[in-house]
C-alpha cells in the first residue's frame, strides 16, 4: 500500500489562505449563534465597510450596525429557532436621514431629520405610501443613546440611534429582514 502525501504549504501560504477564507466570511455572511435564545442568524452586508453583527440579551435580539461611509444595507435571517421578544438596531452614525426595514411584501420608511424629527411610512405589496404614526403596528419606535448609555432627546455627536423592528414583524412569522440605510448626506 502506498500512502497518500499531502501537499505541505509555507506558513505564509497558509496565513494568506486563511485571511482569505475570514474576508470571504465577513463579506458574504455569518452564522451568529447565540446560546441564551437558541436562535442563530445569518447575517449579510452590501459593503465590506459595513459591520453588521447580532448578539442576544435575555429577550432581545441586539443588531449593531458601522458603517464608516454612512450608507449601506444588510440582510438578518432567522436559521434557528424563534426570534425573540424585540429587536433593537444601534446604528453608530452621525444621524440616519433614510431607514428602510423589509421583510415579505412590506417595506417600512424612516427618517429622522436634523432637527431629530421623527418620520415614518409603510408600504404593503405596493401599494402607495402612507405615513404612519405610533398606534400603527408598522411603527418601529427611535430612542437616542448619549455616549454614556443614556436616553437623551436627540442625537448626540458619538451616540447611537436605536431602531425598534415593528410589532407586525415580530408577530408574524417572517424568517428575514433587510435594512438599508444612510446617513445624513455629506
Amino acid at each position: 500500500m502506498s500512502q497518500a502525501t499531502l501537499p505541505s504549504f509555507s506558513r505564509r501560504t497558509l496565513f494568506i489562505m486563511l485571511c482569505t477564507a475570514a474576508g470571504v466570511a465577513a463579506c458574504t455572511g455569518v452564522i451568529n449563534p447565540q446560546a441564551t435564545s437558541g436562535a442563530e442568524y445569518h447575517v449579510s452586508s452590501s459593503r465590506p465597510s459595513a459591520q453588521v453583527t447580532v448578539s442576544n440579551e435575555g429577550d432581545r435580539a441586539n443588531v449593531e450596525i458601522y458603517s464608516d461611509n454612512g450608507i449601506g444595507s444588510a440582510s438578518v435571517k432567522l436559521i434557528s429557532g424563534a426570534w425573540p421578544g424585540s429587536i433593537v438596531m444601534h446604528f453608530h452614525l452621525q444621524g440616519l436621514e433614510s431607514l428602510q426595514y423589509l421583510y415579505a411584501e412590506t417595506v417600512v420608511n424612516l427618517s429622522v431629520n436634523t432637527q431629530n424629527m421623527i418620520l415614518q411610512s409603510i408600504s404593503v405589496d405596493g401599494a402607495t405610501e402612507e405615513t404612519i404614526d405610533d398606534q400603527s403596528v408598522y411603527w418601529m419606535p427611535v430612542t437616542f443613546v448619549d455616549k454614556q448609555g443614556n436616553a437623551s432627546e436627540s442625537h448626540v455627536p458619538g451616540g447611537v440611534i436605536e431602531v425598534g423592528a415593528p410589532a407586525d414583524f415580530l408577530s408574524g412569522e417572517y424568517s428575514e429582514f433587510t435594512i438599508n440605510w444612510i446617513d445624513f448626506y455629506r
